[in-house]
């Protein structure tokens, strides 16, 4: 058995924006007509989530308001069940499980930034450790399967229901990375 996904437009559902969609080559018998998305700039993004495709664009902005300055090109965080149906000008993260998507907080960005670059997700962690619902923290590393970088890292500081899986960095290098990114705001 082969599990495919698909954007469908569904009767009297408003379409997206003709320069936006790609048209898919149409096989014999099917009813309905797809199409693939191409996100090029934040409005692009803003219009798939105004159109209930699950989507996010990780900023540096949205990093740097949750207290660890850092600089990157943005992502682009799609399902992994719709991975292969968005093109992008974007890198593109996929993730799991697209309740992420719906409206994420800390403990989202967290687990977004535990795929490519997990001492971020400590530093975010740290600062915003009165936002953190451990429970929450713990079901979406699992979820992603995560538990890792989470242990590299050591998360289980906040979460400590994260089995460990391999070995941590010490506490000692940690703490040294977290003195020496100052947290935005703060005098230098």
């Amino acid at each position: 058995m082969k599990v495919e996904a698909r954007l469908l437009r569904e009767p009297g559902e408003h379409p997206l924006p003709r320069g936006m969609l790609a048209r898919t080559p149409k096989a014999r018998g099917r009813p309905r007509v797809e199409y693939r998305p191409t996100v090029r700039t934040p409005r692009d993004v803003a219009r798939l989530r105004r159109h209930r495709v699950p989507s996010l664009l990780l900023t540096p902005e949205w990093v740097t308001d949750s207290g660890y300055p850092v600089n990157f090109r943005p992502w682009l965080v799609v399902p992994e069940t719709l991975l292969a149906q968005i093109s992008s000008d974007y890198r593109i993260l996929p993730i799991k499980d697209e309740d992420a998507l719906r409206n994420p907080g800390p403990v989202e960005l967290v687990t977004f930034l535990l795929r490519f670059d997990p001492l971020a997700a400590r530093v975010v962690a740290t600062r915003n450790r009165a936002k953190l619902d451990p429970n929450e923290l713990y079901r979406r590393v699992r979820n992603e399967g995560l538990e890792r970088p989470a242990t590299k890292v050591r998360l289980q500081d906040f979460a400590p229901a994260i089995p460990i899986v391999g070995s941590a960095l010490p506490s000692e290098e940690l703490a040294y990375i977290e003195r020496n990114n100052p947290e935005v705001g703060a005098p230098p």
